[in-house]
């Protein structure tokens, strides 16, 4: 069942986060920044 929630996904208290990639290795927009950000 998929549940919604408000909040930062980046703090979240989970066992694990994915992230998609590209080939390019660009991640400037969206939720692949935040993670860039996060997670450098």
């Amino acid at each position: 069942m998929v549940e919604f929630k408000q909040g930062n996904l980046l703090q979240e208290n989970i066992e694990a986060l994915v992230n998609t990639v590209n080939c390019v290795g660009v991640m400037g927009k969206g939720i692949a920044l935040q993670f860039k950000k996060a997670f450098p």
